[in-house]
């Protein structure tokens, strides 16, 4: 599998360390871009935690794409439906523009309302990562391809 094919499509399986490596290998790159673009997305000065800025908020929306073909692969090779990782994608982005408007920031400053919908948010990317980076994937192929590992070992 290339490299755009990896971050940038939805076909195929791919392994637990594939997953870890890509997610990783996000996290670096969007610190990195986000640190030079939108230094003080970051910060919190004396207690407020800043809203990003237009450019910060564009380029998370970007990232959100190689992280949900990423999560999708995953999903595939765990065998469930690839709708959970498009359904995670979007969640993503809702907190992207959630947090460009100011909202979703500070547990401190919201409502009841806003505070379940974060826990909601978080409940939902942690059991995204714990269902794909910890569970191992369908033995064999499945309707979504092969199995990657034993791709790996031919």
């Amino acid at each position: 599998m290339s490299l755009t094919d990896y971050f940038f499509s939805a076909r195929g399986r791919i392994s637990r360390m594939e997953y870890w490596l890509g997610l990783l290998a996000l996290i670096a790159i969007s610190m990195m871009v986000s640190a030079l673009i939108d230094p003080g997305a970051m910060k919190i000065d004396k207690g407020i935690v800043q809203s990003p800025t237009p450019a910060g908020t564009i380029w998370n929306l970007l990232i959100t794409w190689p992280s949900t073909a990423i999560a999708i692969k995953r999903f595939n090779d765990r065998d469930w439906p690839h709708w959970l990782g498009y359904a995670l994608g979007g969640l993503m982005g809702a907190l992207v523009v959630a947090n460009y408007h100011g909202f979703l920031l500070d547990p401190d400053q919201m409502n009841q309302g806003e505070k379940l919908v974060l826990l909601g948010l978080v409940v939902a990317f942690f059991w995204s990562i714990i269902e794909n980076g910890f569970h191992a994937g369908t033995s064999g192929p499945n309707r979504y391809g092969s199995n990657p590992l034993a791709v790996e070992n031919e």
